[in-house]
């Protein structure tokens, strides 16, 4: 029974992290999201073409996808004896969710929202810090892509330096190996789905950040 319910969580986290948001609301006022601007479902795009509202509600829900079962067990709410080897390999499941979601054909966007839910499950600190330094970065040079790219440096960096205080002085049982190994996988997905905004960024060719300006027209 209690492997059913460890496996039946991570189908759960898979599932929730695999529901499309920015698809969702898209759909709500009439637009199908993959079909304009950069045709990404997640956040970004959707504030793109819905507008900043959007944006902000769209990358909130995506969060929560990452942070709901992982936080589960972080907090304690539930039993570590339920969860299969480490909390992060549900957020893990979360973030693939997102990625390759199966109620869109496993085509999904690029988890900065979901794999900052899997990091404000572990270390709210860490992740005021990754969303502080995304910010800052977005304000200097007002590309999204490279804002989610230093925050997500910043959280991997980080989750490196609280296992080794962890090591050094145990306070917090989450902070073993997997922390900074599922971390370090989860950046390594969106440096990877980021591939083209990289690409763009080194030929001064990325879109800078223009929500609300230009919406979809509703057919």
């Amino acid at each position: 029974m209690r492997l059913f319910i460890q496996l039946l969580l991570l189908l759960i986290s898979y599932l929730l992290g695999s529901i499309p948001w920015g698809f969702v609301f898209g759909k709500m006022k009439g637009i199908d999201i993959r079909e304009h601007g950069s045709k990404n479902i997640g956040a970004t795009n959707t504030g793109r073409i819905l507008g900043k509202k959007y944006a902000i509600i769209t990358y909130i829900c995506d969060m929560v996808k990452g942070a709901l079962i992982t936080s589960l067990f972080t907090t304690g709410l539930v039993s570590i004896e339920y969860c299969l080897f480490s909390p992060m390999l549900y957020g893990l499941a979360a973030v693939i969710g997102h990625t390759f979601p199966i109620y869109l054909g496993f085509k999904g966007g690029k988890a900065v929202a979901t794999g900052g839910g899997v990091l404000l499950a572990y270390s709210p600190l860490l992740f005021v810090l990754g969303i502080g330094v995304f910010f800052v970065t977005l304000y200097k040079s007002k590309y999204v892509s490279l804002g989610s790219l230093m925050g997500t440096l910043t959280a991997f960096i980080g989750s490196i330096v609280l296992y080794i205080i962890n090591s050094i002085v145990p306070f917090n049982p989450v902070y073993d190996m997997t922390f900074p190994i599922g971390v370090a996988i989860i950046a390594g997905i969106i440096f990877i789905r980021h591939t083209s905004n990289i690409k763009r960024l080194k030929h001064h060719e990325e879109a800078q950040v223009n929500w609300g300006k230009k919406k979809a027209k509703v057919n």
